[in-house]
């Protein structure tokens, strides 16, 4: 589907008022294309230089790159914080509906579950379920918007310890939050798209006043969607602020995000039909609905300190809550008439789907600034919660009516708790005035859980199950400044991801009282890292090759008819590729004929992903062998972009190319016959 938005925007800076016009077009498919964006005809403050494009650390002795916040300034104000990272070489993100709904993100051939995406250095990944946006189901959940950070941080790989989080497998990104400004001044700005896509922002910064600046921000979202039942709305709300103490020694500091979302979520239909009645057919509302609300909030605490010239440190705290609701309605005697599976059918024509966690925890660290080296140490303390529940009637008003039996209206009625810890130390070694930077690291990471479900539809019996996992994790990486515009480096480390609570799920006897111990093993990788950097004036490049093994690749199968999933080991598996970055800030050519700054990007990635074992899974009897492709891998990526700036205005362009990739089958993680693209 392709999704063509036409937007106006206007900004107030003090009491300056500045237009803006574009046209935005994204893709939200999975299929091979390659969509040309005009992403921004703007005017912006006259003291705006040309749009930097993503820059790449010259001397990191890791795989890195950022998304600079005047990249972010002239993105179209409708992406989300997922799509604004598919710029970026290796990043593909999907979604089925407007504002984020149902995003699904690879980065480096992994799935949204292996790889870290974090804010202000927090984690935004699941505790229980592993991904960011779409987990277990949680169709419209999103936190973190574009209103909220000016800046993204990658970190492809496992990376060194100070970055990564607990799912970094095939990297982290990093959201800086939004900063607050030293001196007084606000934005209004307003969108209009095709499906009826509106929008607007606000934001205030106060300057520094007694001390403290502080910046607020709301946006808001309306969209009909580009199928028949996938309208959304959403409303995000930001406060943050900065106060400096002691002449700058102490920093406290802190954000607080709080997000709604609202709407209806589409369903996977046969091809015939859409063939028959158009791409943007959906089952009519007397058939199928599906509404979905989401209240997601998250606060970030901190203070920073300068104790000497050698050591400062930084000791945050944060609290966040995701409260998921859905309510569907399914006409069961149209869908006894039907040959393929429709979602939420089963015993009842009406359910209530509810995911609740909350989450809470600590995360100091101390940096000791030395003459030739930089020593690192920090830990996290992580405790979450997690109430899953579904329950079924035969009328819209759905009770929520648990019996200790088993007797009463919920197929599942699950309290999870669990708890994430590690610890790390750091060094970043300079030798050769600079030339050779080594990075040895070390963390230690563990996870404690426990699963309980009540007895239930599915569940007669009432038990729990639990298990401690944890992990040592080395990683080291070394650059070596061949000249002083290019760079050479490599890197090597080892990390786990700790299996989701759908591991759990078997373990607690559906025809007995019994509980049987955890089975399933943690995932863990080997990553190796190599690459060249070159920074001359204006021209950035990055090329690099990266390679990752995988122990017990975890595979998950859902039951399409009750929507449950369970996941196990499914052997071993690798990850490979090579990624191509090249920037230039051109600035001011062809003479006085020719007005304005120029600037262009062009990113190439070619990534390959295939099992290195044989394996029949034991729940749908589903085969693999070694050699054979993991699904939803697209096997290239391309994308490239050239913009123009001149007294304020700005002109962008970008294009982006998806090649083909492996499907998966629709019930479980391996892949299927089926191929998407050429």
């Amino acid at each position: 589907m392709l999704k063509k938005g036409l937007f106006l925007t206007t900004t107030a800076s003090g009491a300056i008022m500045f237009a803006a016009f574009a046209v935005a077009q994204t893709d939200t498919t999975t299929n091979t294309t390659a969509p040309v964006t005009i992403t921004g005809i703007s005017k912006t403050s006259a003291s705006s230089n040309a749009a930097t494009p993503v820059k790449v650390p010259l001397k990191s002795t890791y795989t890195a790159s950022v998304i600079t916040k005047k990249v972010l300034e002239n993105e179209s104000p409708a992406k989300t914080a997922q799509e604004v990272l598919a710029r970026e070489p290796s990043i593909f993100v999907t979604n089925n509906g407007p504002g984020g709904v149902n995003t699904n993100v690879t980065f480096r051939s992994f799935n949204s579950g292996q790889f870290a995406e974090t804010y202000g250095g927090i984690g935004l990944n699941d505790a229980f379920n592993g991904a960011v946006t779409a987990q277990a189901d949680n169709d419209n959940n999103t936190l973190v918007t574009s209103n909220d950070f000016e800046s993204v941080q990658l970190y492809r790989g496992i990376n060194n310890p100070s970055v990564n989080s607990y799912n970094s497998l095939g990297g982290t990104i990093n959201y800086v939050p939004r900063q607050p400004t030293d001196t007084f001044g606000g934005e209004v700005g307003g969108n209009y798209g095709s499906f009826n896509t509106i929008g607007y922002h606000v934001t205030l910064n106060t300057g520094l006043v007694d001390g403290v600046k502080q910046v607020f921000s709301f946006e808001r979202q309306n969209s009909d969607g580009w199928t028949q039942n996938d309208k959304n709305s959403g409303s995000n709300l930001f406060y943050g602020f900065d106060a400096p103490l002691n002449n700058g020694a102490t920093n406290i500091y802190g954000s607080f995000i709080y997000n709604t979302s609202a709407g209806l979520v589409n369903q996977l239909l046969p091809v015939d039909l859409l063939s028959k009645y158009g791409d943007t057919y959906q089952l009519p509302s007397s058939d199928y609905l599906k509404q979905n609300t989401s209240t997601n909030f998250a606060a970030i605490g901190g203070i920073t300190q300068q104790f000497t010239s050698y050591l400062s440190g930084d000791f945050k705290a944060f609290l966040a809550e995701n409260d998921y609701v859905r309510t569907s309605y399914c006409n069961r005697a149209f869908s006894n008439t039907q040959d393929y599976n429709i979602s939420d059918c089963n015993h009842a024509s009406n359910h209530l789907y509810g995911y609740y966690t909350t989450t809470f925890g600590f995360q100091p660290s101390l940096k000791l600034s030395l003459p030739f080296n930089t020593v690192q140490v920090g830990s996290n303390l992580t405790f979450a919660h997690l109430h899953s529940r579904e329950f079924f009637a035969n009328s819209f008003n759905i009770p929520q009516n648990p019996q200790p039996d088993g007797s009463g209206n919920d197929f599942w009625n699950e309290h999870d708790v669990r708890t994430l810890g590690s610890v790390y130390i750091q060094d970043e070694i300079s030798l050769f005035d600079d030339r050779l930077k080594i990075t040895p690291g070390l963390k230690y990471l563990y996870a404690i859980t426990k699963d309980t479900d009540q007895a239930a539809y599915y569940y007669p019996y009432t038990g729990s199950v639990s298990n401690t996992e944890h992990y040592l994790s080395p990683t080291l990486g070394m650059s070596f400044a061949i000249t002083p515009q290019l760079v050479a480096y490599a890197s090597y480390g080892q990390n786990v991801k700790f299996p989701d609570i759908t591991s759990y799920y078997n373990n607690i006897a559906t025809n007995s009282g019994s509980v049987q111990p955890v089975t399933v093993k943690p995932e863990y990788v080997k990553d190796y890292e190599v690459g060249l950097r070159y920074e001359n004036g204006p021209i950035v490049a990055e090329a690099n090759y990266y390679r990752e093994d995988f122990l017990n690749t975890f595979v998950t199968t859902t039951d399409l008819s009750t929507g449950n999933s369970t996941t196990g080991n499914g052997g071993s598996s690798r990850y490979e590729g090579e990624e191509l970055q090249l920037a230039d800030d051109f600035g001011h050519i062809g003479g006085d004929m020719v007005p304005g700054d120029f600037a262009g990007y062009l990113n190439f990635a070619h990534n390959s992903a295939i099992y290195t074992s044989s394996y029949t899974d034991q729940f749908s009897g589903i085969s693999v062998t070694s050699g054979q492709s993991i699904a939803n891998v697209p096997q290239n990526l391309l994308s490239a972009g050239a913009n123009w700036t001149n007294n304020g205005y700005y002109v962008g362009v970008d294009m982006r190319y998806i090649g083909s990739q492996v499907l998966n089958n629709a019930a479980i993680s391996l892949p299927s016959n089926f191929k998407n693209g050429a």
